[in-house]
Order: structure tokens, then sequence, then C-alpha cells
């Protein structure tokens, strides 16, 4: 008799826990991004301008896989050269010839539309950490979304040095004791006409020692298949607090360039002032 009281009691704790369980489910939706996203996916026109094909590596190429290679995939619209791709895909796990699948789901900024003409671009990219980098291997080809059967070849092998742009940062001399100690300089390039958002290529030289002498190219891009191209300007600020952004006390410099420049010479020569209201 008390084994089967027990065995009662058993059940009833069981059941109980799971009605617990189950409140604690019904207490706890959903957040309301989760529920967005689920929606999204589950749309029965999310794929209609999905593309799809093969990227086989140029046999001409003599490439020695490093084990930490990604693939990354970057779909950019056509005559768009600066800023962020409207979608990328990076695989881990990879032989060529490999298939391949891009649409609306890999878009990277919300509102963004897969469609139309763009330019696709596959890189084989030797670190796997999105930066383009010498070694590195990549293939572009032009597409319509909704395309299949696209063919990609990797047959552009990145130099070490094709792209970069090499200089010299230093300080005018009515400026030279504005010098902060421990100052941070940190050189951006922006292509040219574009004054918001990140920016294309950026470094950071904690140590710094004057006259600095820099390169910046496709291995210091801050967005996956951001291309290095076109003209642009570069600009070197030396930093009190060492957070990238302007403020007080900084100096600052700026110069037009384009990749694959030597001997630019970007000088600092203006102090950045207090916030909008400062004393």
């Amino acid at each position: 008799m008390v084994l089967k009281r027990l065995a009662l009691l058993w059940n009833f704790l069981i059941i109980l826990g799971f009605s617990g369980c189950d409140n604690g489910l019904k207490e706890h939706p959903l957040p309301e991004s989760l529920k967005k996203e689920l929606a999204r996916k589950a749309d029965p026109t999310i794929h209609n301008n999905d593309v799809s094909g093969t990227i086989v590596l140029d046999p001409k190429l003599k490439i020695n896989m490093s084990p930490s290679a990604g693939l990354f995939i970057f779909a950019r619209p056509e005559g768009v050269e600066a800023g962020p791709p409207l979608a990328v895909k990076r695989h881990g796990i990879f032989e060529f010839p490999f298939d391949f699948e891009m649409g609306q789901l890999n878009t990277m900024i919300e509102g963004s539309k897969f469609e139309g003409a763009m330019n696709l671009t596959a890189r084989l990219d030797q670190d796997g950490n999105r930066k383009s980098s010498p070694g590195d291997v990549e293939g572009t080809v032009q597409i319509i979304a909704g395309q299949k059967g696209i063919k990609l070849t990797l047959n552009n092998k990145i130099s070490g040095n094709a792209y970069n742009i090499k200089g010299t940062v230093n300080v005018s001399k009515v400026l030279q004791k504005k010098i902060p100690e421990n100052g941070t300089l940190f050189i951006f390039a922006r292509s040219e006409g574009v004054k918001r958002g990140p920016p294309l290529a950026v470094k950071r030289i904690a140590d710094l020692k004057l006259p600095y002498e820099f390169i910046l190219g496709p291995q210091d891009v801050m967005m996956p298949g951001t291309v290095f191209e076109g003209p642009m300007v570069l600009a070197a600020r030396i930093d009190v607090d060492g957070d990238a952004r302007a403020g007080p006390g900084d100096i600052e410099g700026f110069v037009s360039a384009q990749p694959g420049d030597r001997d630019i010479k970007l000088l600092l020569n203006h102090l950045t002032g207090p916030v909008s209201g400062g004393n």
C-alpha cells in the first residue's frame, strides 16, 4: 500500500513538473526579432531571386590551400564598388568544384533587395579571416538575380603589393609640441565622395614614432567583400584617447590617393576642435 501511494505521488509530481514547464514556456514568448526572422524564412517568395552555380579553381594556378582557408561569396549591385556588399556567404568546409546558392536570405542589411544586375565575386581566403590578403584567389562574374547554372572561376591571385598604398605620416612643424603623449595613430581610407558610414579600410598604430612609414591596402578593409579600388581620400589622426573617434586635441590630416600609389605624404596639420557647444 505504501509503495502504491509513493508511486501515485511520484506520477503526480512528474505531471506537475511538465505542467510547470509548459506554463513557463507560455510565460516566455519568442522575441519579436526571432519572430520576424522565422516569418521571413517562411515567406514562399523568399527564394524567387536566388542564384546558383559552380565555383572552380583555375588549374593554371598552383595553390597550396591552407587548413584554415575559407571560401567567401559576395554579391554587389552592378556599378557599386564601395561600401559593404549586398549579400555575403562564407563556407568553411568546401572542395572544388563547389556548388553554391545565394539569395535574399544572405543580404547584409535589413530591407535590401536581392534583385537586378550584379557582380558576383568569390574569394578563396587562405587565412579565413574575410580580409583580402596576398595569396588569396578571387574571381568575378556578372549575373542577374534568379540566374542558374553560373560558372565562376577563381583566376586572380592577389599579389603582395599590387593595391597597397605606401607613404609617410608626419606632423607639421607648428603642431609638433601638440603631439599627445602615448597618442594612437589611425589611418583611414574612404572612397572619394563618401563621407558617412564605416571607412573602406583602417589601420591602428599604438606604438607611434614619427615620421611613420605606412602601408594600407586590401588586407586592411573593414567589411567582407569590400573592394579596395578607385579614387579615395586618406585620413590620419593622432588620437588622444585611442578610441578612433575625433575629439578635442587630436591632430588630423588628409590626402587624395589611388590604390598602388607610392610615396604619399600625409601631413597632419590641424587640431580637431571641441565638440559643438564646448568652451
